[in-house]
């Protein structure tokens, strides 16, 4: 127990036995006082005694804001501005720094019984007017929301100005610590309505959208289970943008299963190893459609080395693969291995109000899906010679935000992806992708985000045709 505890515990102590067993008189008689001052020590004793029990079972250092189960990296896209939706700092650790008494930090949430309650999100609301140059695209895709390169259409015709509304990235998080030993087990389950209208026609009148899970992991002593962040993926390099992702085409963009083991070694830096879902995405020889195939057998591996310190940071991760393809026509399945590397971060810039500059460049063979939400495919189906060729791709991004005064800020960024797809990908297949946009924010209110873009996108195939998106983005974000 402090010291300032154990001198205001002894002083209540001492005046309410004075008050409660003697009168004044007697009080200031020397026998009687040092009578009363023995009780009072006693007493302390006992208190200490019980203090000491207390403390050995509890876990050391604070709950963490967020899961145990996530990598020591900001949350999702898009959120690493000021009002980050999690209450975290861009870069921040998932786990507050162990030591120090056990206790709640400030606007955590509430405790019922051993577990601690945290409730969090946003509520977004986006309005975008997009014009293609060359084609228009179906009803309700999601590339009229997202930056998605391979849904920019080519060959066409330039369309009008499109406009599209809507709430539906809104999100909302909830989250648990219960003390188990000496260490904090935790959960995160986090949903938003990024998905499909739930009816058809869904934009006629009530615009009704399905929730849709993003994570749910549970993490223990550096362990962690569930849907979250690939480890492939340093999450905390995504720069601010009103769109979902920004970066789209140049950075690395997986959701799934996984089983993660996490450990700092020190001097700021971590080591995390994983195994995840398996899942090949392939296309047959000859043709542009992009097929789920669920032969795989040997999960995904990957690893990454982690160095932070003073809000600067860099990744390095791996990532080895075994695809499977069974083919339908009775043939044995045919096996391909897929790799990639990535190396991401965060760079402080000397200017004093919080800019920097944030990137990543990522290569390999088999890794499509990994990548740019799967504008390439990982492997090509070669039916002549019967075998899995895998697809090599380079992709990366840049990003650089600036503080004009107080928290007006911008953000330039840029990416980029190149695929050397095998002479036997069909002509119609993405051979390379970019994408520019600048945007300017300003938060007038605690976690008010208002933001405009402005963003340029380029599709080519391998025959030589080609398609450009413009875009204007406009979106409020206020997160609780």
């Amino acid at each position: 127990m402090p010291h300032f505890r154990q001198r205001t515990t002894r002083a209540v102590l001492l005046s309410g036995l004075m008050l409660a067993g003697t009168t004044p008189a007697v009080a200031q008689t020397a026998a009687d006082y040092k009578a009363l001052r023995s009780k009072v020590d006693e007493l302390q004793r006992q208190l200490d005694t019980v203090q000491r029990a207390l403390t050995a079972k509890e876990p050391r250092g604070t709950p963490p804001v967020m899961a145990a189960a996530s990598p020591p990296a900001t949350d999702a896209p898009r959120q690493q501005g000021l009002s980050d939706p999690l209450h975290r700092p861009a870069g921040a650790p998932s786990v507050l720094a162990q030591g120090g008494p056990s206790a709640l930090p400030a606007g955590y949430g509430f405790r019922i019984g051993e577990t601690n309650f945290h409730i969090s999100g946003f509520i977004k609301g986006d309005l975008i007017f997009s014009r293609y140059g060359n084609g228009d695209t179906a009803t309700n895709p999601l590339g009229r929301e997202l930056s998605l390169p391979q849904s920019i259409p080519v060959g066409g015709r330039r369309s009008g100005i499109l406009a599209d509304a809507s709430a539906k990235q809104s999100r909302i998080a909830f989250q648990t610590a219960t003390p188990i030993g000496e260490k904090w087990l935790t959960t995160l389950i986090e949903a938003d309505f990024q998905v499909a209208p739930a009816v058809s026609g869904g934009e006629r009148a009530l615009n009704p959208y399905t929730f849709g899970l993003r994570r749910a992991v549970a993490g223990y002593g550096g362990f962690a289970i569930g849907q979250d962040w690939s480890n492939f993926q340093y999450v905390a390099a995504l720069p601010e943008t009103a769109d979902f992702v920004g970066v789209t085409d140049g950075t690395v963009l997986v959701r799934q299963m996984l089983l993660r083991y996490s450990h700092p070694v020190g001097n700021g830096w971590t080591i995390s190893a994983s195994i995840e879902n398996p899942e090949t995405v392939s296309a047959m020889a000859g043709a542009p459609a992009l097929a789920d195939n669920d032969d795989d057998s040997v999960p995904d591996l990957t690893g990454q080395l982690l160095w932070s310190a003073k809000g600067a940071s860099l990744s390095l991760t791996g990532l080895f693969r075994s695809m499977r393809v069974d083919p339908a026509n009775g043939r044995p399945a045919v096996t391909a291995q897929g790799y990639g590397v990535s190396l991401a971060g965060i760079a402080p810039l000397p200017t004093g109000k919080g800019d920097d500059i944030r990137f990543m460049m990522t290569g390999g063979r088999g890794l499509g899906r990994y990548v740019g939400a799967n504008v390439a495919a990982d492997a090509i189906y070669d039916t002549v010679n019967d075998r899995l060729v895998p697809v090599p791709l380079l992709a990366g991004f840049a990003g650089v935000r600036h503080f004009w005064i107080g928290t007006l800020r911008s953000t330039w960024m840029g990416s980029f992806q190149r695929i050397w797809n095998p002479a036997t990908a069909s002509p119609l297949s993405t051979r390379q992708v970019w994408d520019t946009a600048v945007n300017l924010f300003v938060s007038p209110l605690p976690r008010l985000d208002l933001g405009v873009e402005l963003r340029v996108s380029h599709r080519e195939l391998v025959n030589g045709a080609s398609g450009m998106l413009e875009r204007l983005h406009f979106t409020v974000k206020q997160g609780f």
